[in-house]
């Protein structure tokens, strides 16, 4: 057994050998590759530290330039400021050179104007010098002049006994025949003779007396409008009225006449029976009539005058009371008022005047109420305060009358503060912008301006691309009847004239009107929903955010809300205020609406192509 033990021992020492050798070998092998990576890290350690000596030169020389360009950096700083000192100092001296540029500027006209004033002393001086005549030269004119005073008054007395005796003579004369005598105010000079024309049949100017001329020719003008405006009416004017909201609103009112202007007969009124007993009257006289019933808005069954027992005039020659809400308080009156009996074409004239003169005046004068600016001028050019409010209340009289009629109905929405002065504008020119553009495209060599009737539909499609369809709809309906290849003259219906209305252009500028007004009172509401706390002010922040996300005011650019609220581009911040009224009433006369509602080609180099079906 020891002998079997010590066998084992051995081997055990012999394998315990072979491991150790063998782990030996390992080991060495291992120290052999460490030395070769020991080796390999110092050959790298080396190209490191060189690497790192390389980056810190570059760092020192990096350093050393950042600090001379952080020293450049301030010194350019320096420089800038004191730029900005020399920039500011230099305006300054501009503005006191600006400021006494305006001062000797003034002093300069100041003086230029005591020179004139000056001159023209002296210039008298020297005319009375050259005037002046010898001392006895002119006691013998004075001499003269007494004598011919004397004379005169001869002559006076001489002609006054002969006008008494004359006006004896026409008072007995006026007494056999039955006449009477007219008030001396009523008394007026002869006119000059008329030229007569034969007015294409409608006239015989070789007929002996004037008056009877004149009187046919009153007959003959009531006659043509009247049965124009019953014909026209059937065609198309009355429909176009009923579809009209804002037409139906504002027309009825008792001072308002229709389309058609009443029954036909006459404002010549002097055919009689019998004398001094007239046959017929005028139509607009007697609606006026009407409108001066008790029952009439702001009569509240007050006599004329407000005198008990007195009735107004049957003739229509005065206004009837009126204290209605309806009416503006500028034109309300309690008792009757002289009928001037304004024309449409003084009235549209007399209008049209106020609006040119606010456009010349600019935005401050856009600014100021139209009303309020038309009372103004009135009184300025009146000769006194009662023929101001008469000629201001017969303005109104005579708009509301003739409201039925799309020039006087945007007149009307003008005067009330419906609409701006260029909306109004835009409405009146609105046909004669469709006339133009169809003449450009569509006239032929020979100046032929017939098209087809759907030409002309898709044509006005074309140049009016933000109308509703409806209004499209009711627009077909206006046509002229036939197929779409039926034959139109556009230059007729386009026609826009005061006394003979075309069922197109009448339906046309309703549209318009209709349009701008609904867009003015969204503007209106989205403005008045950023007002809180019973502000009358508002603020561009809070009113681009209102208007931002509707598609209509999309096309708002900053320079419209810079206009609106009375500063430069520059100047207009989130901050800025403006008072409600001034600035709905600058927006309205802004851009958008022209934009949006006023005849314009697609682009500038667009055709009208006039294609499509008509449905």
């Amino acid at each position: 057994r020891l002998k079997t033990m010590r066998a084992e021992s051995l081997s055990f020492v012999g394998e315990s050998m072979t491991w150790f050798q063998m782990e030996i070998d390992r080991l060495r092998l291992r120290v052999t590759e460490s030395e070769a990576r020991q080796a390999t890290l110092e050959q790298e350690r080396v190209a490191l530290d060189a690497e790192l000596e390389k980056l810190k030169e570059s760092c020192e020389k990096d350093r050393i330039t950042s600090a001379d360009s952080h020293q450049q950096n301030l010194d350019i700083l320096r420089h800038l400021d004191r730029c900005e000192k020399q920039v500011e100092q230099l305006r300054k001296q501009e503005k006191d050179l600006h400021s006494d540029n305006k001062e000797l500027e003034r002093r300069l006209k100041e003086r230029e104007s005591r020179i004139q004033t000056v001159e023209g002393q002296l210039n008298e001086e020297r005319h009375k010098l050259a005037q002046m005549v010898p001392k006895e030269e002119c006691d013998v004119l004075r001499e003269e002049i007494k004598k011919k005073e004397a004379l005169s008054s001869e002559w006076q007395q001489a002609f006054q006994s002969k006008e008494k005796d004359y006006l004896k003579i026409v008072e007995t004369y006026s007494k056999k025949v039955g006449q009477s005598m007219p008030r001396k105010q009523d008394l007026r000079p002869l006119t000059p003779r008329p030229t007569w024309y034969h007015c294409q049949g409608l006239l015989d100017p070789d007929s002996a007396h004037s008056v009877d001329k004149a009187e046919m020719a009153q007959r003959m003008l009531q006659h043509v409008i009247y049965s124009s405006r019953i014909l026209l009416s059937a065609y198309g004017l009355t429909v176009a009225s009923q579809k009209s909201t804002h037409f139906q609103g504002y027309f009825k009112h008792p001072l308002a006449i229709p389309l058609h202007g009443g029954e036909p007969g006459a404002d010549v009124g002097s055919e009689t029976t019998s004398r001094g007993a007239s046959k017929s009257k005028d139509p607009a006289d007697h609606t006026a009539a009407e409108a001066a019933s008790p029952s009439a808005p702001g009569a509240a069954g007050e006599k004329a005058g407000g005198e008990e027992g007195k009735e107004m005039p049957k003739d229509g020659s005065m206004l009837e009371p009126d204290v209605s809400q309806d009416t503006p308080m500028p034109f309300r009156h309690k008792g009757p008022v002289k009928n001037l009996k304004f024309s449409r074409k003084k009235t549209a004239e007399f209008i049209d005047d106020i609006m040119s003169r606010r456009s010349r005046i600019g935005s401050n004068g856009q600014s100021t109420p139209f009303l309020a600016f038309m009372l103004q001028h009135i009184n300025e050019t009146a000769s006194n305060q009662d023929d101001a409010f008469e000629f201001a209340v017969n303005i109104y009289s005579a708009v509301r009358r003739f409201s039925a009629e799309p020039d006087f109905l945007a007149h009307l929405l003008l005067i009330l503060g419906k609409l701006p002065d260029t909306l109004v504008r835009d409405n009146k020119q609105l046909c004669g912008e469709l006339l133009r553009i169809f003449t450009a495209h569509f006239e032929t060599g020979d100046g032929t301006r017939v098209i087809t009737k759907q030409k002309f539909f898709y044509g006005l499609k074309e140049v009016l691309q933000n109308k509703d369809n409806k209004l499209w709809q009711d627009m077909v309906t206006y046509f002229p009847a036939g197929g779409p290849d039926v034959q139109l003259n556009f230059e007729s219906l386009l026609l826009d004239d005061m006394y003979v209305l075309s069922p197109i252009v009448y339906a046309l500028r309703l549209q318009h009107l209709e349009e701008v007004i609904n867009l003015a009172d969204r503007l209106e509401k989205a403005v008045q929903g950023t007002v809180t706390d019973g502000s009358k002010t508002v603020k561009y922040g809070l009113v681009d955010k209102a208007l931002r996300d509707d598609p209509m005011f999309e096309l708002l650019q900053p320079d419209d809300y810079a206009r609106a609220f009375g500063v430069g581009l520059g100047e207009l911040e989130a901050t800025t205020e403006q008072d409600m009224h001034t600035f709905l009433e600058l927006m309205k006369t802004g851009e958008v609406f022209h934009i949006l509602f006023f005849p314009s080609m697609p682009s500038d180099d667009a055709e009208l192509t006039g294609t499509g079906e008509m449905t």
